[in-house]
C-alpha cells in the first residue's frame, strides 16, 4: 500500500518532485512581477536541470582576458585548420564578404578563436550561468570562492563590479526567455560559456536579438549551424562600423566591441595576416 501511494503521487503531482532552489525564489518573483508569464517561470524553475552555480561571479569578477594564452591561436596546426577551413567554406565566405564588406579571413579567425571553427561552444548551461549571476549580489554568498583575502579598498571594488554584473545578467536572462517564446528554444538546452554566451560566434542574448541573422534562408536562425553563424558575425562587425578599406587601428576598435579585449583583438587581426600571407604555412609560432 505504500508503494502504490507513492506511485499515485508521482502520477498526480510530478511538479513537486523538484523544489525550486531556493537561492531562486526572489528572481522567479521578480521575472513573474516584471510581466513575464507565472506558468512559465513556475514550470522553469521546476525543471531539475536548474542548479545555482556558486562559482560563476567570482570567476566573472577575477578574470583577465590579458592573461588568456591567445597565442595558441597562432599555432601552426591551428593555422592549418583555418587554412582549410577557408579553403572548404570559400563559396560562402566570399558570399558574406560581399553581402557584409568583411573580409573572409578575419571571419575565419574570429570563428577559430571563438568556438575552435565550431568544434566547441562551451559546457554550461547558459540559462543556469545567466540565472546565477542574477542572484550573485550577495557579497557573503560570493566571499568564500573568491580564494584570497581582501583589502576592504579591493573588497569595495569588488561589489560595485558584483552588483553591475548581477544588473547585467539579469537583463540577459529575461531577453533569454524572450528569444525561447519567440524561436521555440528550450532555455535549458543552450550550452556556451561560463559567462553565458552560446553558439559557434559566442553571441550572449541581447547580441543575439540585435545581430542574429538567417544566413542560410530555412526560416531559423540556429548559431550551432556554420552559415547562420558566420553571418551573424559579419552582421555584428558591419553594424560595428566595419567596411573595406579600414586601417588595422580601425579594424582592431570593431574587433574590441565584440570582446572588450586588446589582446584579443591583435590575436584576429594576426590570425587574419597568417591566412592571407602564402608565404606562412612554415612559419613557427613560440
Amino acid at each position: 500500500m505504500r508503494f502504490l501511494c507513492v506511485g499515485l503521487l508521482l502520477v498526480f503531482f510530478p511538479a513537486n518532485l523538484h523544489a525550486v532552489p531556493p537561492v531562486f525564489e526572489p528572481l522567479k518573483v521578480r521575472l513573474i512581477r516584471d510581466g513575464l508569464p507565472r506558468e512559465k517561470i513556475e514550470r522553469l524553475f521546476s525543471d531539475p536541470r536548474v542548479r545555482f552555480l556558486p562559482q560563476i561571479m567570482p570567476r566573472k569578477l577575477t578574470w583577465d582576458e590579458t592573461r588568456l594564452p591567445y597565442r595558441q591561436f597562432l599555432r601552426p596546426e591551428r593555422i592549418a585548420r583555418a587554412r582549410a577551413f577557408l579553403r572548404d567554406y570559400a563559396p560562402l565566405l566570399r558570399e558574406l564578404e560581399e553581402r557584409f564588406g568583411v573580409e573572409k579571413e578575419i571571419l575565419v579567425a574570429l570563428l577559430l578563436v571563438e568556438s575552435d571553427l565550431g568544434r566547441h561552444h562551451g559546457r554550461y548551461e547558459v540559462f543556469n550561468v545567466l540565472a546565477s549571476m542574477a542572484v550573485s549580489s550577495d557579497w557573503e554568498r560570493v566571499k568564500p570562492y573568491l580564494r584570497r583575502e581582501l583589502s576592504p579598498e579591493e573588497e569595495d571594488r569588488l561589489r560595485r563590479i558584483m552588483a553591475r554584473r548581477a544588473r547585467w545578467a539579469y537583463r540577459e536572462l529575461r531577453v533569454l526567455l524572450e528569444l525561447s517564446g519567440k524561436y521555440g528554444l528550450d532555455p535549458l538546452s543552450l550550452k556556451g560559456s561560463i559567462f553565458g554566451a552560446f553558439g559557434y560566434p559566442q553571441f550572449v542574448p541581447s547580441s543575439f536579438r540585435e545581430y542574429a541573422v538567417d544566413g542560410n534562408g530555412d526560416g531559423r536562425i540556429d548559431l550551432y549551424d556554420l552559415t547562420d553563424a558566420l553571418a551573424s558575425a559579419a552582421n555584428y562587425l558591419a553594424r560595428h562600423g566595419w567596411r573595406p578599406g579600414l586601417s588595422r587601428e580601425e579594424k582592431k576598435r570593431v574587433l574590441m566591441t565584440y570582446n572588450h579585449s586588446e589582446p584579443y583583438a591583435e590575436t584576429i587581426l594576426a590570425i587574419a595576416e597568417r591566412l592571407r600571407d602564402p608565404e606562412d604555412r612554415d612559419r613557427k609560432t613560440p
